[in-house]
């Protein structure tokens, strides 16, 4: 929208910051193909505690993501976190050839099952807080370099 007010995330927004404590009722946390021109993502502290899908694919343009505590995650306490019975969750981020630090805050996604992080190639720092991915029975960091898998 050539019209945005400031609160409007369209083709042409650069950073999004979210604030404390929102979209708890949203699913899953996929942004748009069209974000193209997106740089930052920063995510406040418990925020989005249903999302059991959170992807960024593609986002070109995309420097860093920050995630505060107690996101994407129904798991609240230390009881919360060990005595989980989920079975889902899954956290991707894959083609992004600009992302160059991932930060995560203490205890998101501690009852999510999966992490991929795929052809990041710029990739400097990954930050997690304790508790993270705490139930995570797949992991799996690759690239590819030079053109070859």
């Amino acid at each position: 929208s050539p019209n945005s007010s400031g609160s409007t995330i369209d083709n042409h927004t650069e950073s999004v910051t979210i604030s404390y404590g929102v979209f708890n009722n949203r699913e899953p946390f996929i942004p748009s193909y069209y974000m193209h021109s997106l740089k930052r993502i920063v995510i406040g502290n418990e925020c989005f505690g249903k999302v059991r899908v959170f992807e960024l694919d593609g986002l070109d343009e995309l420097e860093s993501v920050e995630i505060g505590q107690e996101c994407f995650t129904y798991a609240k306490t230390y009881d919360d976190i060990w005595n989980s019975e989920r079975t889902d969750g899954s956290y991707r981020i894959v083609n992004c050839p600009k992302l160059k630090s991932i930060q995560i805050g203490y205890r998101s996604f501690s009852d999510y099952h999966s992490f991929e992080l795929n052809n990041l190639p710029s990739l400097q720092s990954i930050d997690m807080g304790r508790y993270c991915f705490y139930y995570a029975l797949s992991f799996s960091l690759t690239s590819v370099i030079d053109g070859l898998a």
